[in-house]
């Protein structure tokens, strides 16, 4: 399909909020930050003039402390290649990068190696604001595409040309159910396994509840419509249909089921909590039995645990017909079509997603995870020192009938759907609305940008 150029209407929809970066100095010592003026923080060094003769570039890095090893990564590459290259590197926040990736290749100004999520990535591609990488890695057995998790290098084509690589792969924010183990043994409730489904799970989730101490079975609800992808898929169907043009939410028999489950958890079974009591309710603090999460948030969660309580993970459970599903969530890094060294950034981009930086964020980060390559996954000492959820993960990326690939609408309008979802979705789930009249109000408002052409 023909790439378009962005317009003055998208670009200032994106630049209505300001960024907020933290530009920081390789190879050098930190400084205090020193305010912009622009909503960035810019660190000395990185403001200083740049070293005469060499290439000027500049990398943008998740700002989050779980990838501290992206800026380790970008420093070693930066101390290997110092005889050619100033390299910036920058921590940028995650939810500001959309607008600012619009924002900074409308002005010319977008960072030589970027980030980019699942989400908006497709559609930063379809600007033309990356470069083609088929060409610039056909040569380069450092590559190793097929070291990849298929379905995380499929996140990073866009109409047959690759134009990103994964730096990271996790089954969805609903794929693992952290659980109490404290609190279930104390009401004599069974622990879970890996061969739950639906139904066992509201079992226990409603004899776990305990209303007049404020303690829930479960927090489930979600909030995405990426989420209930991962449910629809364990119930045997898709949210929408494989040409992701028509939403099957309320015109499917398996998704309308799958969403009378979620519904009956707060209604029927009072086995979560409303809207209001939903709010501060924290996993980690031992108010909730069980709880949805991801991977990423598994050395987070047991470090703010501690003691508290004896906790412990399972995969979400099997649909009523034991079918499991996920939704594969990846990250890409991409080499912008302005960068005046293509080679060098295609370079840092190897490195960014390399073995090497995917080992280091898994065993000696400490907050870390494993990236998107099998190598890191399959790594003996990582599944050594992981929890063993990891290796139950990795079994089921690689279990050819589990489908798991991210929903993205084929108009590329994803921020729109979830912004549908977002807004009628929760008055069907906590029950605010009656069943049929949630259901079709979601799935008005979303096939409505369904129906729209390609963004």
């Amino acid at each position: 399909m023909e790439n378009r150029k962005l317009s003055r209407r998208s670009l200032l929809k994106w630049m209505a909020a300001g960024s907020a970066t933290a530009a920081l100095a390789a190879c050098a010592p930190a400084a205090a930050p020193a305010d912009s003026g622009s909503g960035q923080q810019q660190s000395a060094e990185s403001a200083a003039a740049p070293s005469q003769g060499k290439v000027q570039m500049s990398v943008a890095t998740h700002h989050s402390e779980v990838h501290d090893w992206q800026r380790e990564f970008a420093r070693r590459w930066a101390e290997e290649h110092a005889d050619q290259v100033d390299l910036q590197i920058e921590a940028v926040v995650y939810d500001e990068m959309p607008k600012l990736q619009l924002a900074r290749s409308a002005s010319g100004t977008l960072w030589d190696v970027v980030f980019s999520g699942i989400k908006w990535f497709p559609f930063s591609a379809s600007k033309n604001m990356f470069l083609v990488l088929d060409d610039f890695l056909a040569n380069r057995e450092d590559a190793n595409l097929d070291d990849f998790f298929s379905t995380a290098l499929a996140g990073g084509y866009l109409d047959g040309k690759l134009y990103g690589l994964p730096y990271e792969i996790h089954p969805g924010n609903p794929a693992l159910v952290a659980f109490n183990v404290d609190m279930l043994e104390e009401k004599g409730l069974p622990l879970p396994t890996d061969d739950w489904d639906v139904n066992q799970y509201a079992d226990l989730v409603a004899q776990a509840t305990d209303p007049d101490n404020k303690i829930y079975g479960t927090n489930y609800l979600p909030g995405n419509y990426y989420d209930f992808e991962s449910l629809s898929r364990a119930y045997g169907t898709d949210i929408m249909d494989p040409e992701r043009k028509q939403f099957w939410f309320n015109t499917d028999e398996l998704n309308r089921a799958a969403a009378r489950w979620i519904v009956d958890l707060r209604t029927k079974l009072h086995a979560a909590p409303s809207r209001e009591d939903a709010q501060g309710l924290d996993f980690t603090a031992g108010v909730l039995a069980t709880a949805v999460a991801a991977t990423h948030q598994i050395n987070g969660w047991t470090t703010a645990i501690g003691d508290k309580f004896r906790h412990d993970w399972v995969l979400f459970p099997k649909g009523p017909d034991g079918k499991r599903g996920y939704t594969a969530f990846t990250s890409n890094f991409s080499c912008s079509a302005q960068t005046k060294a293509p080679d060098l950034a295609v370079d840092l981009l190897l490195y960014l997603t390399s073995t090497e930086a995917g080992l280091w964020s898994a065993l000696e980060q400490g907050t870390g995870h494993p990236n998107a390559r099998r190598s890191v996954w399959e790594n003996e000492e990582f599944l050594r020192q992981a929890h063993p959820i990891f290796a139950r993960v990795l079994e089921m990326f690689h279990d050819p009938d589990i489908p798991g690939p991210f929903p993205m609408p084929y108009n590329l309008r994803f921020q729109e759907l979830q912004d549908n979802w977002a807004n009628t979705s929760p008055d069907l789930f906590y029950g605010d609305v009656e069943y049929e009249e949630g259901m079709q109000m979601v799935q008005d408002a979303c096939q409505e940008i369904l129906d729209l052409p390609r963004a």
